[in-house]
């Protein structure tokens, strides 16, 4: 049978394992499960390049107001989710398709008593839990790429945002280099899994969903030197960083011994043009 994308990131375990390994890796280091914090967890809930300041430079793009009602699509173990709801106040529902990344979301949402993010297991093109014309605004990070059917999910975005609403970015598209990406990535074991859009063709996409492009910018020079730093510090070259000095969490509780290789190949995917980041705003018409 061939693989899930839920199976990339789950490996078909149980759905309450992920936490389990979370909390036995906090225990193991003397840290109360009831002190968690956003610094403790930023190794695993901020799989993104750029991190949890990545997530936060997209914001400032934005003018979203206080308590706004904001859907975030691959949410994860829901870092974003809680920065959105730290720094504006809002409302939001954190979806994935990944049983184990919503369960550990919503226990983490539950003792850190982050009471205004719901959290939905389910896939980004069929939220029919979700009114139309609900949302202020929906946030895709690193997410659009694992999705084939780029026009189901743009459907979905669209119907569910407000006349206005917007729709912030921060995704990785198909480089200028179009030889095959160097496999496996954090989004990807197996080409079929990875779903890389052309990046005029990604434009054009938006625009033919009803989508006005207000700004989109390629942030791939900040993203390989954020990428580099961190694969020295994973292979010990360089000293770690005040967070990852704090926690003793890391991404191979998620990804395992394959995490650093995956490292490496974003690097190099980015070095060599065949990968681009972008972070971009748009509004619905």
């Amino acid at each position: 049978m061939t693989p899930t994308i839920t199976d990339h990131y789950q490996a078909q375990q149980e759905i309450t394992l992920l936490w389990e390994k979370i909390c036995q890796t906090l225990n193991d280091a003397e840290i109360d499960i009831q002190h968690i914090t956003s610094d403790l967890l930023a190794p695993v809930d901020q799989l993104h390049t750029g991190g949890r300041k990545a997530s936060i430079a997209l914001l400032e793009k934005t003018s979203l107001p206080s308590g706004c009602s904001i859907v975030e699509i691959g949410a994860g173990l829901g870092g974003t989710a809680r920065v959105l709801a730290d720094k504006l106040n809002a409302h939001v529902t954190a979806v994935d398709i990944t049983p184990s990344f919503s369960y550990a979301c919503q226990q983490i949402n539950q003792l850190m008593h982050y009471n205004s993010i719901n959290t939905v297991c389910a896939d980004a093109c069929r939220l029919d839990q979700i009114e139309s014309n609900s949302q202020d605004a929906v946030l895709s990070q690193h997410t659009i790429m694992n999705i084939p059917d780029k026009s189901a999910v743009l459907d979905t975005i669209q119907r569910i945002l407000k006349p206005g609403g917007q729709l912030l970015l921060h995704e990785i598209v198909a480089g200028t280099n179009k030889d095959p990406i160097t496999l496996p990535v954090p989004w990807a074991s197996e080409p079929e899994h990875s779903h890389l859009p052309d990046d005029a063709r990604f434009r054009a996409l938006f625009e033919s969903h009803g989508f006005t492009i207000r700004s989109w910018e390629d942030i791939s020079d900040n993203a390989l030197n954020w990428r580099k730093k961190h694969s020295e510090r994973e292979n010990g070259e360089r000293e770690t960083g005040h967070t990852q000095q704090k926690s003793p969490l890391n991404p191979t509780l998620i990804f395992g011994a394959r995490f650093q290789q995956m490292g490496k190949n974003v690097q190099q995917n980015l070095a060599n043009g065949r990968i681009s980041i972008i972070q971009a705003v748009l509004e619905k018409q």
